[in-house]
């Protein structure tokens, strides 16, 4: 029993070893060096965070849908427009074409997508 607990302390002592030995040092990161300089840039939308940076608008603009090029009819609706807040009400429906049973208008991105709630598959596209 000795024998058993003592090795059982000593390969619990050797894991924590390994594992504070592959821990990362962040001591030599220039990132964090870089973001505490406390060096203010001369543009004056450098601290503003509502303000995105050229790389992130053009990052925002890649993730951007447009269903009327990007979807065709038959394909299934993605996930994560599948939510309420894409629904169109009927106040807004009164433009679009009356739907069947089962089908239900979504707003994405300007474009109005028809979808059978059943299949969750694409029906009409008008962009």
């Amino acid at each position: 029993m000795k024998k058993l607990l003592s090795t059982l302390a000593l390969s619990l002592s050797a894991i924590m070893a390994t594992s504070a030995m592959a821990a990362p040092d962040h001591r030599y990161d220039d990132r964090h060096h870089q973001a505490n300089a406390g060096y203010k840039h001369h543009d004056k939308h450098w601290d503003n965070p509502r303000h995105p940076t050229q790389w992130e608008q053009k990052r925002y603009d890649q993730k951007r849908v447009n269903p009327s090029r990007d979807w065709r009819v038959g394909q299934n609706l993605p996930r994560g427009y599948d939510a309420n807040r894409y629904k169109v009400s009927d106040r807004e429906a009164r433009r679009l074409p009356n739907t069947g049973r089962f089908q239900q208008w979504y707003k994405v991105n300007g474009d109005y997508v028809l979808i059978n709630e059943r299949t969750q598959r694409i029906i009409r596209i008008i962009g």
